[in-house]
């Protein structure tokens, strides 16, 4: 079998989703021909590598030439639901979420709506299997396409197994931490309320946000208020060393999102040590119910505050092999192939 992957996701939330795929597939069984940058993919060595660094956000991106090697393939994966016009064999995509129709504030406009809109109902077309990452988003995609929901399958992702053996930090400092970026879905305002009150109170803490707040245009202006409480740390990106090492000595990782469609930070955070305090939205409540979690109120500021000041930071013990079978990038990854044979 020959089959493409479009990799021109970078490092982003798509990137790492689609390189735990690639870690895991088989490249001795199928031929896979994988686009993108030639520096990030490298290390795919036993695949051929079509070099390419067009945004797949951008109109050049969507009718790049390079894909039209793709006559020669079986079929192509997509791990989003922008497919590019020259693609020419059989599509399966990954579809992580319908926040913008959901939550239609996070687009930076009426035209911004109208085209993703228009490539999404291209994509449910097109596509012979849409894979999603949670129940909730998979019901969520049936509510906004009844026609095609019998195409959409969830399969839950994993961790990198970089952070499989990790050690556990018991004596955590100071400090709680957000990881993601800074759109407005992600509850950063109902984070930096909860915050200031602590501070408020004469409480010594540290917040560190760990994300990028300046490439998004619907970003929450919000964010830019943390400036005025000089507890607050805004890092920018960093690099995944000096991520785990934050996370593993925090008391709590913090994930307020008002809207996710799986939410993986949470899931790195226990895998590493630290408990995570997290807002009781549906898909939250499904992907981490039974595990080591806090749950506040979504959006609420004070119950929020509650939790960082009463919750115990004990994680307790984890058995990582029950996380691996429950959540896995292998499994993901066996799973397209099963569908691509």
């Amino acid at each position: 079998m020959k089959i493409a992957i479009d990799a021109r996701y970078g490092l982003s939330g798509i990137g790492r989703f689609l390189f735990g795929i690639l870690d895991n597939l088989d490249y001795d069984k199928n031929e896979y021909y994988l686009f993108g940058k030639e520096e990030l993919l490298k290390k795919y060595s036993k695949a051929k590598i079509i070099n390419t660094d067009l945004s797949p956000f951008s109109k050049k991106g969507l009718f790049d030439k390079a894909f039209k090697i793709t006559k020669e393939c079986d079929y192509f994966y997509s791990p989003n639901f922008i497919i590019p016009y020259t693609v020419k064999c059989k599509v399966y995509t990954t579809l992580h979420d319908i926040i913008f129709l959901d939550m239609p504030e996070v687009n930076s406009g009426f035209v911004d709506k109208s085209i993703k809109k228009f490539l999404l109902k291209r994509c449910m077309k097109k596509s012979i299997n849409i894979y999603t990452v949670s129940n909730f988003s998979k019901e969520r995609i049936g509510f906004h396409f009844p026609k095609y929901k019998d195409k959409v399958i969830a399969i839950y992702p994993g961790v990198s197994s970089s952070f499989y053996n990790e050690d556990i930090i018991e004596n955590k400092d100071n400090y709680i931490i957000f990881v993601g970026n800074v759109k407005k879905n992600k509850g950063l305002r109902t984070l930096i309320e909860a915050f200031n009150m602590i501070t408020k109170e004469g409480i010594d803490l540290k917040l560190y946000i760990v994300g990028d707040s300046k490439s998004f245009k619907n970003k929450d202006p919000y964010i830019d208020e943390y400036i005025s409480n000089p507890n607050i740390v805004f890092t920018g990106y960093i690099g995944d060393i000096e991520l785990k090492n934050l996370i593993k000595k925090a008391k709590f990782l913090i994930q307020p999102s008002l809207y996710e469609g799986f939410g993986l930070p949470p899931l790195e955070s226990i895998y590493l040590g630290t408990k995570p305090i997290i807002s009781d939205i549906d898909v939250f409540k499904e992907v981490y119910q039974n595990l080591p979690v806090e749950f506040f109120t979504v959006s609420d500021s004070k119950s929020l505050h509650d939790k960082i000041l009463q919750a115990s930071p004990n994680l307790g013990a984890i058995n990582k092999e029950e996380l691996n079978n429950k959540f896995s990038h292998k499994k993901y990854a066996l799973k397209i192939e099963e569908k691509f044979l």
